[in-house]
């Protein structure tokens, strides 16, 4: 298998001060944050695609990612953190250490990764281990992980309207074992398995003969700029 080229990501440093006010997190986070878009079709039976553009700077303290998301189809049935977000409207973040990559490739199976999955209404699931062995996060770590929908959760819109919507997420590093200046692998993924329009949009290309994001030989290079 010819393993694609692997995306590249410098994440700058964004002092805390600018993101403690809720009200301009989104502005903060996209005026001194580094663009990217999520576009990889990696299947050609799941072409459809929403416009997905990712925001992500970093403080002391957190990783900060802000999802946009347009043309997509409302689906929220994960209401409660650990259900399957996926088949809802969903972006995800998976990483691990970037010395996970000197192993051989028949080796793949046995790098440890983390995954966080988010629904449009904040919604998380998320996991840690190998791809045959893996943990859930407790609800209390969970918590730790601060969530900022653009929805309202009182005027939801109706399942399979299209809308846009963005989602602002914020995961301590120390949960990411990551420290200012850390290179490491990631991914950042658009999926919604049960939407109306069933899709799986990668950052960093995929190459596999269905699709699955849980192949962290493909993460791409990101580094936390100091």
């Amino acid at each position: 298998m010819k393993v694609p080229e692997r995306q590249k990501l410098r994440i700058p440093f964004i002092a805390d001060s600018l993101l403690s006010d809720i009200q301009t997190l989104g502005l903060h986070i996209r005026r001194m944050g580094v663009k990217s878009r999520i576009d990889q079709i990696n299947w050609s039976d799941f072409s459809y695609q929403p416009d997905v553009v990712l925001y992500a700077g970093y403080t002391g303290t957190h990783l900060w990612l802000l999802y946009q998301v347009e043309g997509d189809f409302f689906r929220a049935k994960a209401l409660t953190d650990q259900e399957a977000v996926w088949e809802d409207n969903c972006v995800e973040f998976f990483c691990t250490k970037e010395d996970a990559f000197e192993k051989k490739p028949s080796e793949s199976a046995e790098i440890v990764y983390r995954n966080f999955e988010f629904n449009a209404i904040g919604t998380a699931f998320s996991a840690y281990g190998t791809t045959a062995h893996r943990e859930f996060l407790s609800h209390k770590a969970l918590g730790q992980i601060a969530r900022y929908s653009t929805l309202d959760l009182n005027n939801l819109p109706e399942e399979g309207i299209p809308f846009d919507w963005e989602l602002i997420v914020s995961i301590p590093l120390d949960m990411l074992d990551l420290k200012p200046g850390s290179s490491f692998s990631a991914n950042f993924y658009k999926c919604g398995d049960l939407t109306k329009m069933e899709h799986y949009l990668s950052w960093s290309p995929i190459v596999s003969g269905k699709p699955n994001f849980h192949l962290p030989q493909f993460f791409g290079k990101v580094k936390l700029m100091l």
